[in-house]
């Protein structure tokens, strides 16, 4: 448009931040946060609660010697299956870090994942280490809004 951009030097901007310059209005750049778009948020959180993971990136409880092979592929199931499944399989995955590796790899939610790598590292009992796990992933992904 044939307009050079204001000089502002350096800036710092923090997470939903930006500015906003427009050339044809000749004034300075305003700073703004943006919103965090809720329904984008909700879908995406219903996408790994209720959706279908790709066999690669699904859990499976498989047990210390394999002998299951019991497929998650979002975070209900996951629930599902965890209630279902004896203290030794959910024991064999805690104790690997099973739980907390698939949360941050293949959920994508670092937070989860720290929650769920407090109760493998805690070392309680089963029905210990289940409740707060599956607390966790109810509280962030099942709970209603």
């Amino acid at each position: 448009v044939g307009v050079s951009a204001p000089d502002i030097g350096e800036v710092e901007l923090g997470k939903h931040e930006a500015l906003l310059w427009d050339p044809r209005g000749g004034g300075t750049p305003v700073h703004f946060r943006a919103k965090e778009p809720r329904a984008d948020h909700k879908r995406h959180l219903r996408k790994y609660a209720e959706g279908s993971l790709a066999p690669e990136k699904s859990f499976y409880f498989r047990g210390p010697e394999g002998r299951l092979n019991l497929r998650a592929q979002n975070l209900t199931l996951f629930v599902q299956l965890s209630e279902g499944v004896d203290d030794e399989t959910w024991l064999h995955h805690l104790r690997r870090g099973d739980y907390s590796r698939w949360f941050a790899d293949s959920i994508g939610d670092e937070e989860l994942a720290a929650e769920a790598g407090e109760a493998e590292n805690a070392g309680g009992s089963a029905e210990d280490s289940r409740r707060r796990v599956l607390d966790a992933v109810n509280r962030r992904y099942t709970a209603p809004p």
